[in-house]
């Protein structure tokens, strides 16, 4: 015992020798060779993950950081550190200021220590890292196996555990704070074709499992969707349907609020990976001019008395789908929607643009079925006949059809429900085609059979002269032409008869109205059109009066 003491008397001597007689550099280099001696003797290796708490993080403590806090609910530390916050869906655990946990890979105990540094030397932020130690024999095992499962580790926590957000543009720039989304559709709840469901989720899952895939053949890991059908058929819904099917975020733009390519570019760049780029009505958002006339300006309009331009082209549009800009990121998906696809520029809608398009049509009995089952519990019924004839001929949105399953959660009365409303709307459409078989109340007040009605009307352009303008349809006109049955008392059936007379001449009207809308709309599209040519014959004639 006596000779230990006389050895570190004499070691300290020595060094405190060392330290006062002989030169700085000579000292560093006997320092440097005692070090790396007593290395010899030591079998362990430490790797330092440090993270600055900087702009600049360090992904490998972050990831660290999320794989080793997965495991600590699981083992036993005296301290741990439980967190919750409303941009993740659980909880979140870490490990307290210089405590260790032992973490095993391939059989082989890998040792995680975390220290921090809060002294008032340091930054105001701080430092923290993790200290990882392991046999200096797995150094390689280390560095080309653990450390990326590790990160790939982390990343699959990250997006498991991130809540799906919505990102609205506003100034040419995306929101600075998210909105959550808390929507509850998903694709079990989504009333769709099941045949086109099936297909939708399989695309998207195959999608997500390809991103190697993609690499081998040399393309941007990107897809894109078009969504088109009548209005009110579900698109909105299929959209959050895919959003937390998928785990993304949302970006929803408005083209018509874009200012320029540029900025159209910049938006693009600043979507975060695995995100949803919604365009929501892509048709209407810009006026996208014609190609084939080889020139492409911007589109001059009116706002508050000054002459504004819209700088978003056709060909911004094609380069922000696919062009190089579209490379940067990973995992983006590009959901477009419109109600009238034909409308819609062809090089906007071929593959590596919209790969996939779904046409959203009414209420089928498909998605019928789905959402009895989800509203009524119910499988089957000895009404769903009745209904799988009359869908076929109502035009109603599945949406309708939901609201009309919600009012009661008796099946009995839901269905009657139902089958009502669709023969009222088969009816108000002009049809007569209703099954006297049901227990509908419509159907028992009335034995008059009403055919469908003609009706027109004449266009009113306020004196305007429409000399070039042909309109279209038959001369006004209107019939209304019922056939009443000898059963029952004549004066009860002539008012039921004036009663769905008057029922489908209304509707016979709105629909005529709204014909003349459109035939409006086509005029003023024509007059536009018009008035872009005069623009064009104008600019020319200044350029000659200018040469002159």
């Amino acid at each position: 015992m006596n000779s230990v003491w006389a050895l570190l008397a004499s070691i300290a001597l020595i060094r405190t020798t060392l330290y006062n007689y002989l030169p700085e550099k000579l000292r560093l280099y006997i320092s440097a060779r005692f070090e790396e001696w007593t290395r010899r003797f030591n079998t362990d290796e430490t790797m330092v993950f440090k993270d600055y708490q900087s702009s600049k993080m360090n992904q490998l403590f972050q990831a660290a950081n999320l794989y080793l806090g997965e495991s600590l609910p699981t083992i036993s530390i005296p301290r741990v550190t439980v967190e919750k916050t409303e941009n993740v869906r659980n909880l979140t655990f870490s490990m307290e200021k210089n405590t260790e946990m032992i973490d095993v890979y391939e059989n082989i105990p890998m040792k995680w220590k975390y220290f921090s540094d809060y002294s008032q030397g340091m930054s105001k932020h701080g430092i923290r890292w993790y200290e990882l130690s392991f046999h200096k024999e797995y150094k390689s095992l280390v560095t080309n196996c653990y450390l990326p499962y590790i990160l790939e580790r982390a990343n699959k926590i990250k997006e498991r555990n991130r809540v799906v957000q919505l990102h609205t543009a506003a100034h040419d720039f995306w929101t600075p704070k998210p909105v959550i989304i808390q929507h509850p559709m998903t694709f079990e709840t989504l009333a769709m074709d099941g045949n086109l469901k099936k297909e939708l989720v399989e695309d998207l899952d195959r999608f997500m499992n390809s991103k190697e895939y993609y690499q081998q053949i040399g393309k941007v890991w990107k897809r894109g969707y078009l969504l088109y059908g009548p209005p009110g058929t579900g698109k909105s819904s299929l959209i959050a349907a895919m959003a937390n099917h998928l785990n993304f975020d949302i970006y929803n733009s408005n083209l018509s609020a874009v200012s320029s390519d540029f900025v159209l570019q910049n938006l693009l760049l600043s979507t975060a990976n695995r995100s949803i780029l919604v365009i929501e009505d892509i048709d209407c958002s810009i006026k996208l001019q014609n190609r084939e006339s080889g020139i492409e300006q911007p589109i001059k309009y009116q706002q508050q008395n000054k002459l504004m331009f819209l700088q978003v082209t056709l060909s911004g549009l094609l380069n922000f789908f696919d062009g190089i800009l579209s490379c940067c990121g990973e995992g983006k998906i590009l959901v477009a929607t419109t109600n009238y696809k034909d409308r819609i520029d062809r090089a906007l809608l071929r593959a590596g643009r919209m790969d996939m398009h779904i046409y959203l049509t009414y209420c089928t009995f498909s998605a019928f079925k789905q959402l009895a089952l989800r509203c009524l519990e119910i499988s089957d019924h000895s009404l769903f006949h009745h209904i799988e004839k009359l869908l076929p001929k109502v035009k109603v949105s599945p949406a309708e059809v939901a609201g009309e399953l919600m009012k009661t959660r008796d099946p009995k009365a839901s269905t009657e429900g139902l089958i009502k409303h669709l023969e009222e709307k088969l009816i108000a459409d002009g049809n007569s085609e209703v099954s006297p078989k049901h227990h509908s109340s419509l159907s028992q007040t009335s034995n008059c059979q009403v055919h469908k009605s003609s009706i027109s009307l004449p266009l009113a352009c306020n004196g305007a002269s429409m000399d070039n303008v042909k309109s279209p349809g038959p001369k006004p006109d209107v019939s209304v032409k019922s056939k009443l049955t000898a059963d029952g008392e004549g004066d009860n059936n002539f008012e039921k008869t004036d009663l769905v007379r008057d029922r489908s001449s209304r509707h016979n009207i709105l629909q005529v109205i709204e014909d003349m809308e459109k035939e409006l709309l086509s005029y003023k599209e024509a007059i536009i059109a018009l008035q872009k040519k005069s623009c064009g014959t104008l600019n020319k004639l200044a350029g000659i009066k200018a040469t002159i």
